[in-house]
């Protein structure tokens, strides 16, 4: 009976989603690329914004963390060597219109952003592999707490310092700034970047395709799993 329960359970883990923003590159090679690490001792920030349309797919989710894949012009899995980063802060919230991004980091929130992540982060030697088009997505950058994602507008934003250990970059896959509004940067989304952790305003980023990961929101969780020791008692009578 207890693996019943189990089962049912795993059903509801099971219900977890992958939303890949920009929608279209779920399967499709993005038409750029960016290397979002550095070595600079002063680390980066890299904010990302998306238009409520590439999100259907999460509402009433919990976001529960993010994965990057490699461009498929990388010509080896990334990193070559173990890579580590003292700390790599994460902070989700309401976010303005892709087309409204501002260069000012805090005026493309439309709310007060929760911080998701905090903390140390590292990648095993060639965890991000190479060779296809498109590569698969790589390690999830897992989130502290669950952020409950409603509709609307979402802005993301990163803030990590430098990274030790292999000096090469992270060629990630990415959609060209220089390519909207047809590609759908600064429509759909849109992305800036500075080479400082601590900065408050950047310069136009390709945007990096990013696969969020989800899970219905923790009530719904819960209500499965009492639902499942329920029917365990009653086949037990």
């Amino acid at each position: 009976m207890r693996n019943l329960a189990f089962v049912v359970l795993l059903g509801a883990v099971g219900a977890a989603h992958a939303v890949v923003v920009p929608n279209y590159t779920a399967g499709t090679e993005g038409d750029g690329t960016f290397s979002l690490t550095s070595t600079g001792s002063t680390g980066r920030t890299f904010q990302l914004t998306m238009a409520a349309n590439q999100l259907t797919g999460l509402n009433g989710l919990t976001l529960l963390g993010i994965c990057f894949r490699l461009n498929g012009a990388a010509a080896a899995a990334w990193p070559p060597a173990n890579v580590t980063y003292a700390d790599w802060d994460i902070f989700l919230g309401p976010g303005v219109a892709p087309s409204a991004m501002s260069n000012t980091f805090a005026s493309n929130f439309t709310a007060t952003p929760t911080q998701v992540r905090n903390g140390p982060l590292a990648f095993t030697a060639g965890s991000f592999t190479a060779g296809s088009s498109p590569n698969a997505f790589g390690p999830a950058i897992s989130f502290d707490s669950g952020y409950l994602y409603s509709g609307g507008d979402l802005t993301l934003e990163m803030r990590f310092s430098a990274q030790v250990g292999s000096t090469t970059q992270s060629p990630f896959d990415a959609v060209t700034a220089s390519g909207g509004p047809a590609n759908g940067w600064g429509v759909d989304f849109a992305g800036r970047w500075t080479g400082n952790a601590a900065g408050t305003s950047g310069g136009n980023a390709n945007f990096l395709v990013t696969s969020f990961h989800a899970v219905p929101e923790p009530g719904t969780l819960a209500a499965l799993g009492i639902g499942a020791l329920a029917l365990v008692r009653r086949r037990r009578r």
